[in-house]
């Protein structure tokens, strides 16, 4: 079983500047952005990912697969053929590695996943990226292409039937400079990746409910710490509050924490 996620007709789309002053912008996007694939040890699959030119001139484009991993406030970092936990990057062909598109072309780029017997039951990623590169390979010097540009689609595997576990560490009032909102902590104490949703409530003194905050969905790898910001939506009133945050991870039972926080929010109208 899969799951994909599409972008919504192929809209989302990586800005890559050629080296001429003034010159035109070249465009080219991907769907799905990821694939989450449940697996057993042994079994191979193929997949499909799209991959569209929308320049008004031919683009080339290099695909491969690689490690990466996400740092703590959620960026991701790409590592090549650097080794890392978890990672499913031995197990993904892909097919073609390097091709021209023209302009408006769409391709079609195969991907197969072979997981190897006795993989132990856990969850893995690895992204297959998509960088354009300078169409004769042999001037790098070309006025085509100066900066390459890239866009990664996220891989996840989960082997058998890991159950994901989480310890919610804290959460803490957090102001950025455009939005205010809760800064949920919490560490991925399993062995698979889960993505999260639930709910924030306020509470004031006397037990009512204030405020509801809405807990984004992200995605936190296995055994890693991850901080997610939960914003508001509205405008808070500073004063002291009971959080009371109710975690989803996938699992039948929800995941409580519960904590004073106090708020202020400056210099807003």
């Amino acid at each position: 079983m899969k799951k994909k996620y599409w972008l919504k007709g192929i809209t989302l789309l990586l800005l890559i500047f050629t080296s001429q002053p003034g010159a035109g912008q070249i465009y080219f996007g991907i769907t799905p952005i990821r694939v989450e694939h449940d697996s057993r040890p042994g079994e191979s699959f193929t997949d499909i990912i799209y991959v569209r030119n929308n320049a008004e001139g031919p683009i080339r484009i290099r695909v491969y697969v690689e490690n990466w991993f996400l740092r703590e406030d959620g960026t991701p970092e790409f590592i090549g053929n650097k080794l890392a936990d978890f990672s499913c990057k031995e197990w993904i062909q892909v097919n073609p590695q390097d091709f021209r598109l023209n302009a408006n072309e769409m391709k079609m780029i195969r991907y197969t996943v072979s997981i190897p017997e006795n993989t132990p039951m856990a969850g893995y990623h690895a992204a297959v990226s998509f960088e354009n590169v300078p169409i004769n390979r042999t001037d790098r010097t070309s006025s085509q292409m100066m900066f390459t540009g890239k866009i990664a689609a996220a891989i996840y595997v989960k082997v058998g039937d890991a159950a994901p576990d989480v310890e919610i560490l804290d959460m803490k009032f957090h102001k950025e400079k455009e939005q205010s909102g809760i800064q949920l902590m919490v560490k991925n104490i399993s062995q698979t990746h889960f993505r999260t949703k639930g709910r924030i409530i306020l509470r004031d003194d006397q037990g009512e409910d204030q405020h509801e905050i809405e807990i984004p969905n992200v995605v936190t790898l296995p055994l890693m710490q991850r901080v997610i910001f939960c914003g508001f939506k509205d405008k808070i009133p500073d004063g002291t509050y009971s959080a009371f945050c109710r975690l989803d991870i996938g699992r039948k039972e929800l995941f409580g924490f519960e904590k004073k926080i106090e708020i202020v929010i400056e210099n807003e109208d």
